[in-house]
């Protein structure tokens, strides 16, 4: 069956060539835009993701809170109150807040401020982020973090051991990072007394509460508890707050209907493109289809040798979309663009390749079920 599918796939050239191309494109591009998707994704969500998974179980927020990347200040006093809540295991305040950064060069640039206290630092950097430096470097007088990707936002060759202004006071970058990018701006993190000092929150405020959950059973119920107790707050699994947050951004600024729009749009045009050039080539070969018919092929026959054409034109172009999604992720990754190839993206383009080229075969199949074995002899 398919030795017979690749000799009309080899005879075809150009036909065939177009069938692949057009594949190609598609799935190249549906894989592109996802990836931005999971890629922009990650960064609203990175406020969340970034923080130490050993203590950040749970977040308490302002109860009209969304959004992570938006935070309300609300009293100190809950840190304590919610330690005595049956489950809680602890209780970490951190601050997080925007802020203005100046460099030698007098650019300017905005970025957010995050703090938490030492040793835990709950709402982070993780440990497997740190790039240069240590989690304990934060502690040193003037010191924060920032990314090895944020250059650009910032406008200025940032390196460890560079001092600049935040909000008009000395800081020195002691620590980089490497993905613990945010959405809205660069993320500088450190101690909360020094969040507190460069943002000039008081001490009686913080903009949120980590609560730490060690068993993940009570994580539910400690959730609960905590909205009865403070009904002025509202406590997210770390998850859904991240799910949460990235929900809320992508509707508000309809980023999640036009990577949808993008792909459907994709999926759409590569169906047709496909379908129609195959209808074409098959049109093009009707009498041999019809030869085959009148040494005795069956219908059945027929349609799996256009479905064997149809899986080898799927599985080259989808090795070749691979690979230019492979090389487009090296080249990206080199400006800071991470784009995930993820075992379930890339079986879900593999999905969408055969059901593009298997599904637009129907236009052929079609045609060829009212073939006649004596259209060989007009």
């Amino acid at each position: 069956m398919f030795p017979t599918a690749y000799k009309f796939v080899r005879f075809e050239k150009s036909k065939s060539m177009g069938i692949l191309t057009a594949i190609i494109i598609s799935i190249y591009l549906i894989g592109i835009e996802l990836g931005m998707f999971f890629y922009l994704a990650n960064l609203i969500g990175g406020l969340v993701s970034n923080a130490n998974p050993a203590y950040a179980q749970v977040f308490v927020v302002n109860k009209q809170t969304e959004n992570a990347n938006q935070l309300s200040p609300f009293d100190v006093r809950w840190i304590n109150q919610l330690r005595s809540i049956e489950g809680v295991d602890d209780t970490h305040g951190f601050v997080i807040t925007p802020v203005t950064v100046k460099f030698p060069n007098g650019k300017d640039a905005p970025a957010m401020v995050i703090g938490s206290a030492y040793p835990s630092l709950a709402a982070g950097p993780r440990e497997e982020l740190i790039e240069s430096g240590s989690l304990y470097d934060l502690t040193a007088p003037e010191i924060v973090s920032t990314d090895f990707y944020d250059n650009k936002a910032l406008r200025y060759e940032v390196q460890p051991g560079t001092r600049f202004e935040i909000n008009g006071k000395t800081a020195m970058v002691g620590v980089t990072t490497r993905h613990a990018k945010g959405f809205n701006a660069p993320l500088l993190y450190t101690t909360l007394d020094k969040a507190r000092y460069f943002s000039e929150l008081p001490e009686t405020m913080v903009s949120g509460i980590i609560v730490t959950v060690r068993d993940q059973e009570m994580i539910g119920p400690v959730v609960r508890r905590i909205n009865r107790a403070a009904p002025d707050l509202k406590a997210w699994p770390a998850e859904e707050l991240r799910t949460g947050t990235i929900v809320n951004v992508m509707t508000a600024n309809n980023m999640g209907m036009s990577f949808a729009t993008l792909v459907i749009f994709g999926i759409i045009s590569g169906f047709f493109i496909i379908g129609l050039t195959m209808y074409s080539a098959t049109y093009d070969r009707i009498k041999d289809y019809g030869t085959l018919k009148a040494i005795g092929a069956s219908g059945r026959y027929i349609t799996r040798l256009v479905i064997a054409q149809s899986l080898i034109y799927a599985v080259t172009g989808f090795l070749v979309s691979l690979l230019l999604l492979v090389i487009s992720k090296i080249g990206m990754a080199k400006a800071g663009l991470i784009i995930s190839l993820s075992p379930p993206l890339l079986t879900f383009l593999f999905l969408m390749t055969l059901l593009i080229s298997v599904g637009s075969s129907y236009f052929s199949i079609n045609k060829l079920r009212k073939v006649e074995p004596s259209s060989v002899f007009r």
